[in-house]
């Protein structure tokens, strides 16, 4: 067991593995009253097409992993979410583009009945044809349901306009034809594959003794047979720099015209810890033009130039990177000029320390709230073990932020490669 302290944040976690190879983390909190448990693979939406060692590529149908989380849930002992809630414990889980998660939270102190559950019903994948079958109209029903909804729908199109190749394109859940075409036998091989222990961490955030937590997940691994681990990775078709389609319009019943510009920008070849920089000054140069930091704000919307309903989003992934502006009940030309318009302007002026520093204490007080919430620590450590960067480090980050650093940020862009997708009303 290693024992890892950050005298700064007066943070302590321990890490230990098992013989089979599951990592385990145990947060301790000695001062909460609840406990929270996650037992996670890296393996999401954007994994259903991966290499193995040898070279072969294996392809699953989009919307598997999802389907995956889904059936796990299967018990033959019966439903796993009542079991849970005898014991006094909130189950649930949740599949994203880079992982998918199952977690439990309690406030008894006796947490060994629900971390067992959580460990035996996450590694007993037991499905039939049948169920697999009924699971497929629920999962096609869920899908349509977000078809239907504008706003995700327009996020949605907005993605698959941008990228030709890249998963992001696809729904989390997959495509009604992606689901129909999952099988028992796909899903068991998926399972196999992305789900042996050696993949996969648990994460403990408790005030119970670490060493007790510890002990009680090496024993209950201890009973269990694996076979040997063979490691795989992602597999990505190399992405055009072009946008796939520039211009979408859709039909649907909405009130208000909603629209989105998407840019598609360079993934730059930078280390991880560059690359979460660029991606934090980005936001604060973003974050002080285009909200009511600028106190020309309320003037653009005075103006119609846009409405209360304006949002935008940057995002730097490892393999994507992306910045979206939408809005609803503007027209597209002048929202098109308005934005072009202000990404000129925030390239030649600079950021002030006065606003930076703003910034960077808000950034770091919303930062530091994650240490009280038990659920969001296992999470946010899980997601900083893919990102390559841990949360103690991008604190650190932050905070050395200068206005030169934002500034050089936006070296390298020039939004050329832009999308433009409309909703309209019928």
């Amino acid at each position: 067991m290693i024992k890892n302290e950050n005298k700064n944040f007066k943070e302590t976690y321990y890490e230990d593995c098992c013989d089979n190879g599951l990592k385990i983390v145990v947060w301790h909190k000695p001062e909460f009253a609840t406990t929270s448990c996650l037992f996670a693979t890296p393996y999401g939406s954007f994994d259903f097409e991966q290499i193995d060692q040898d070279g072969h590529k294996i392809k699953f149908p989009e919307g598997i992993a999802h389907f995956l989380e889904h059936k796990l849930f299967e018990s033959d002992e019966g439903d796993v979410m009542s079991t849970f809630s005898t014991m006094g414990a909130n189950v649930n889980a949740f599949t994203s583009f880079n992982e998918t998660v199952y977690y439990f939270d309690t406030s008894d102190e006796d947490i060994a009945e629900p971390l067992n559950l959580l460990l035996d019903f996450v590694q007993d994948l037991r499905i039939t044809t049948e169920s697999v079958e009924k699971e497929k109209g629920i999962i096609a029903q869920e899908l349509n349901m977000y078809l239907e909804m504008p706003d995700s729908r327009l996020l949605f199109e907005t993605f698959r306009s941008l990228y030709k190749y890249h998963p992001l394109k696809n729904d989390i859940g997959g495509t009604v034809e992606s689901v129909y075409q999952i099988t028992k036998e796909n899903l068991e091989d998926c399972y196999a594959i992305n789900y042996h222990p050696a993949n996969m961490m648990i994460i403990v955030v408790t005030p119970v003794d670490p060493e007790k937590v510890i002990h009680l997940i090496k024993e209950n691994q201890s009973h269990k047979t694996f076979p040997k681990f063979k490691p795989v990775t992602r597999y990505f078709e190399e992405e055009p720099k072009e946008v796939f389609e520039k211009t979408k319009t859709i039909i649907m019943d909405v009130t208000n015209q909603k629209i989105c510009l998407g840019y598609k920008l360079p993934v730059l070849d930078e280390t991880d810890a560059s690359r979460v920089k660029r991606d934090w000054a980005l936001r604060f140069i973003l974050e002080n033009h285009f909200t009511t930091m600028n106190p020309e704000y309320q003037s653009w919307i005075d103006t119609h130039q846009i409405s209360h309903y304006f949002e935008y989003e940057i995002d730097l992934s490892k393999d994507y990177a992306l910045l979206i502006f939408s809005d609803e009940g503007i027209q597209l030309d002048a929202f098109k000029a308005f934005i072009e318009k202000q990404l000129e302007i925030i390239k030649k002026n600079a950021l002030n320390e006065d606003a930076l520093y703003q910034l960077k204490n808000r950034s770091l007080g919303e930062s530091l709230t994650i240490f009280n919430q038990p659920d969001a620590i296992g999470i946010q450590y899980f997601r900083n073990i893919q990102t390559g960067v841990s949360l103690f480090d991008t604190i650190e980050i932050i905070s050395s932020l200068t206005c030169e650093d934002c500034t050089n940020a936006l070296n390298n862009y020039n939004f050329d490669e832009m999308s433009e997708i409309v909703i309209k009303s019928k």
